[in-house]
């Protein structure tokens, strides 16, 4: 797998000059559809491709930072396991930005990396399969993890010395991340613990004072969500991937539609009869 330096991923996601209607698709269906396995800079099948990938980038850090608003909002013990999860997700959909920033996509039955990364010369290579991350993990957010920190070794000297946490496995494991999500996700007696352990500490003073997997996949999350705002604002990414939902620039449409406070439903659910 081959990424951008940060010269070459600058050159890549500098900011459209205008929204270009219906040129940004779905990644997977864009690679389905393609006839050629390269695509070269200065074609439309290479405009389309970039295009579709940077908005698949500022997509992905609006459902992180959504993610982890949400997480934050089920810090209770009977939502400890889901709380986990959500954190779980930001961090992927955040690190999926990340990777595209650097030319990277990673998907299941198709992919895409860098062939060359000379600015006004760049192409991508389309793969109609999996990526194979080089641990040997077969689990598809395993290889996806392995190839992350695998490619966090190309752009490491770009990053911020406060936020290393983001481009270093946690516990020195690079799956770690799904392992523990997989743990509270299917394991009620995991997500029990983790309900447990809540409760013994409600109200701490501040985040960092939660403990076990919730906390500590907090802390990850925190890393990697900020690392893809870096970038993002350094490269000056704006690739009009918000058109139809609400306008405007990312910090502009994030802070609306993530602080937006959700309906009240549950006067109108069934939410009363469950409790019998």
């Amino acid at each position: 797998m081959r990424l951008f330096d940060y010269t070459q991923a600058q050159h890549f996601c500098a900011p459209l000059p205008a929204y270009q209607q219906g040129v940004g698709q779905s990644l997977p269906t864009l690679y389905r559809g393609s006839a050629s396995k390269t695509v070269r800079e200065g074609s439309q099948n290479f405009t389309i491709h970039r295009i579709s990938l940077l908005n698949n980038v500022e997509r992905g850090i609006l459902f992180g930072v959504s993610q982890y608003r949400r997480a934050l909002e089920m810090f209770t013990p009977s939502n400890a396991a889901w709380s986990q999860v959500s954190l779980y997700y930001a961090s992927f959909f955040a690190a999926n930005a990340i990777l595209g920033m650097y030319g990277v996509w990673v998907g299941q039955g198709y992919s895409a990396d860098v062939e060359s990364g000379i600015p006004n010369h760049q192409a991508f290579q389309i793969h109609k399969k999996n990526l194979k991350g080089p641990s040997g993990y077969r689990g598809s957010h395993e290889v996806f993890w392995d190839l992350y920190y695998e490619g966090c070794t190309s752009f490491a000297p770009w990053v911020p010395t406060i936020l290393t946490e983001a481009i270093e496995p946690v516990n020195n494991n690079r799956t770690w991340q799904i392992t523990s999500r997989n743990g509270v996700n299917y394991d009620m007696a995991q997500a029990f613990d983790a309900s447990v352990l809540l409760k013994s500490n409600p109200r701490p003073k501040d985040l960092s004072e939660y403990g076990g997997s919730l906390g500590q996949q907090r802390e990850v999350t925190e890393h990697i969500l900020k690392l893809a705002v870096h970038f993002a604002k350094e490269f000056k990414v704006s690739s009009f991937p918000y058109e139809g939902l609400l306008a405007g620039d990312r910090p502009k449409v994030i802070r609306s539609l993530v602080t937006a406070p959700p309906p009240n439903l549950v006067t109108q659910s069934i939410l009363q009869q469950l409790f019998v």
